[in-house]
């Protein structure tokens, strides 16, 4: 009796927007999971299929405002019809049970079911989807461009949908999960991670410490600069007058080669020398990388905030960020530190020196020390520690159970450290109280909770 108050038009225009709800929501997903390399690559192939993928990225806020105006006018539509057939059948007090069927039925087979076969085969649906919403859009044109140009208007560039796109957070997690699941070499592992943390590194993590830097007097002679090359074996080399403050440039070993016996005998080092090249402590290494490479130098001098020289860098040393040390014909064979390192060296102690970057303490002996902007060095981040405290000789620091122990300080320098693994809080103390503590029953010199509370620095 009730039935044959349902008109027939009236079940398939609900029928027809239940399959349109789910097509619109399948749209909508095969919209976001479309590869878009994938798709600029059958663009670039040509034919039909390309036509229309050209189509889809050319007006992405167009598609999308179209599935989501299609979508929500027939769910609404439907909505209103379940409604008043259900009032019409029973009584308006059955409109909440209507509502709830409709729902339901639209959340399963309009938006669950849909989108989950559409997210499965999004390239084989990629076309239909496409020529099926191209329709509503011609039809609904105006509509479509009065939404998408009020949204434009609204969140300006932010509304702008540029397809899926790949952040380095998911390039670091898909490398972390390839990592777990060893699908990918180690090496390649390293190579990734490196290129991830290029765009990180600060000059000062990666230079040569004044220390370090070997230069050649402005008045030397060629017999003394021959010297110092076969000394140190280098093919470009500081040139100052006195200090290392006054650089006049740097003189590349080739100028040396093909000098004939009468220059040799009045050598003047000042015509051969190249401009000198200047960049800043806290400059990133891809931007120093850029202007280096611009400028067609391979040496730079680092100064810091005051003007002051603290270091060098080379190209060679950028490049070996991401690919790792590089051996030329000039280099010496090590006994590699990092190869021949075991981790139970670590145990019995290893000696560093106090200038080592903490990136190639990680690198050769795998002690991960997090960068800061106060320090770059082992023996910046053991002052850091340190705080008000002048470093001695013989102190020993321990941080997250490894000892450093510095084993030789020369005016307040930190010169050499022996790092060993031990069990301990994070803090240090002298000498005389690591001799304390073993005499009072500790031979492995670990510490006592006496011995911490007498100096403890927090970290």
């Amino acid at each position: 009796m009730y039935v044959a108050m349902i008109e027939t038009y009236e079940i398939v225009l609900l029928v027809t927007c239940f399959i349109l709800s789910g097509v619109f929501s399948g749209s909508e997903a095969v919209l976001m999971s479309i590869n878009i390399d994938r798709a600029k690559q059958i663009i670039e192939e040509g034919g039909s299929k390309g036509k229309a993928l050209d189509f889809m990225i050319e007006r992405p806020n167009e598609f999308l405002t179209t599935i989501l105006v299609g979508n929500n006018v027939v769910n609404i539509f439907a909505s209103s019809l379940m409604t008043t057939i259900t009032a019409r059948i029973f009584s308006s007090d059955s409109i909440g049970i209507a509502v709830g069927l409709t729902t339901f039925i639209i959340l399963i087979f309009g938006e669950i079911i849909p989108k989950t076969f559409a997210r499965t085969h999004a390239e084989k649906m990629s076309v239909p989807t496409i020529r099926f919403l191209q329709m509503f859009y011609i039809c609904l044109f105006p509509i479509i461009k009065g939404i998408v140009w009020f949204i434009r208007s609204f969140l300006g560039e932010n509304a702008e949908l540029t397809g899926r796109l790949v952040t380095k957070l998911d390039i670091e997690y898909m490398v972390q999960k390839a990592e777990k699941e060893n699908t990918i070499d180690s090496k390649q592992v390293d190579l990734l991670h490196s290129v991830l943390d290029f765009p990180k590194i600060k000059v000062k993590d990666i230079m040569i410490s004044r220390q370090k830097i070997k230069f050649i007097k402005l008045d030397a002679s060629y017999k003394s600069v021959l010297k110092t090359i076969q000394e140190d074996t280098h093919s470009r080399f500081p040139v100052c007058d006195g200090e290392l403050e006054n650089m006049k440039g740097f003189l590349h070993v080739k100028e040396l080669v093909f000098l004939a016996q009468e220059e040799r005998e009045k050598f003047n080092i000042e015509k051969h020398l190249k401009k000198p090249f200047f960049v800043y402590e806290h400059m990133k290494i891809q931007a120093v990388f850029d202007h280096m490479n611009r400028k067609k130098v391979h040496l730079a001098l680092v100064k810091d905030e005051n003007g002051l020289i603290v270091g060098i860098i080379t190209l060679e040393d950028i490049v070996e960020e991401i690919f790792g040390e590089i051996q030329d014909e000039h280099d010496e064979e090590e006994e590699s530190i990092s190869k021949e390192y075991q981790e139970s060296d670590l145990e019995s102690g290893i000696y560093i020196e106090g200038t080592l970057s903490l990136r190639d303490l990680y690198s050769e002996f795998n002690i991960k020390i997090p960068l800061n902007d106060n320090y770059s060095t082992v023996s910046g981040f053991i002052l850091d520690m340190l705080g008000n405290n002048f470093p001695e000789e013989g102190q020993i620091i321990v941080w997250e159970g490894l000892s450093f122990e510095l084993v030789r300080v020369q005016d307040y320098e930190i010169r050499e450290i022996r790092i060993q693994d031990v069990d301990g809080e994070k803090h240090f103390y002298s000498k005389r109280e690591a001799t304390t503590a073993q005499s009072d029953g500790n031979p492995e010199g670990k510490r006592s909770n006496q011995v911490s509370s007498q100096k403890t620095y927090p970290v």
